[in-house]
């Protein structure tokens, strides 16, 4: 591989069809792709990534499942538990099978499903996850990008903050002896990254987070903004369903 390209996707609609040949990354850190890492962190063996409320119903009920999930940021009647890393917390998950269904990770999910190799990313495991990424770039002589699931296809404030920090680990992290070249967009996430003092900051003038106040989830927010606590990196196995493991 003579150079590294590494680019991001602000919206799941920027995504083209060669990107099928990219190592992706997809983040929802507002909170699903958070959720997912810490589900897979504490045990759980797998996390189903569902787009429809009827389909997360339907696996869940048929194969005994735990299931998970959002609308508009409030948990759905009759789920065991919301899209919130700080409900899985007290959640015993080890050696269960989780359904999520969210508002716009799990669709993101399904649109980068024929890559390479896809992982969820997030504060939580930016590390880990970036390491995984060059890794699986250099087996695969592939280029990196970044997916933010935005909110019902537009831009959204937290997940190009989570990019930037995610194209300043990889830039930390990369084998010199091979040059970089970061898109625009790319550069883009990372000045915006680095404009603000702290994450929580960023978090807080998002309308992500605006929301996550408005229905008091400021816990969930705090928790997001954590970085490097897990080593967890979900990868996505393909299946007529999507789902997680740990890598």
């Amino acid at each position: 591989m003579s150079e590294l390209n590494v680019d991001v996707a602000l919206t799941p609609q920027e995504v083209r069809a060669d990107w099928e040949e990219k190592v992706c990354i997809v983040v929802d850190v507002l909170r699903a792709s958070s959720t997912i890492v810490m589900l897979l962190a504490k045990g759980c063996r797998r996390v189903y990534t569902v787009r429809a409320v009827t389909e997360a119903r339907r696996l869940a009920r048929s194969q005994g499942f735990l299931i998970a999930g959002e609308r508009g940021g409030l948990t759905l009647s009759g789920f065991d538990f919301g899209n919130s890393p700080c409900e899985v917390e007290a959640i015993d998950v080890a050696g269960k099978e989780v359904v999520l269904t969210t508002t716009n990770g799990t669709r993101v999910v399904q649109k980068v499903a024929g890559a390479r190799a896809v992982l969820a990313g997030c504060f939580l495991n930016a590390k880990s996850c970036c390491e995984s990424a060059l890794a699986l770039a250099s087996q695969y002589r592939s280029s990196i990008g970044i997916v933010c699931a935005g909110e019902k296809s537009r831009f959204v404030l937290d997940d190009a903050l989570c990019a930037g920090f995610l194209v300043s680990t990889i830039l930390e992290l990369r084998n010199f002896d091979i040059p970089v070249v970061i898109s625009d967009a790319a550069r883009a996430t990372l000045q915006l990254f680095n404009s603000y003092p702290d994450i929580v900051s960023g978090f807080k003038d998002s309308s992500s987070g605006k929301r996550l106040m408005e229905i008091g989830r400021l816990d969930d927010l705090v928790y997001c903004s954590r970085v490097n606590v897990t080593d967890c990196v979900p990868i996505l196995v393909k299946n007529s369903c999507c789902w997680f493991e740990k890598l």
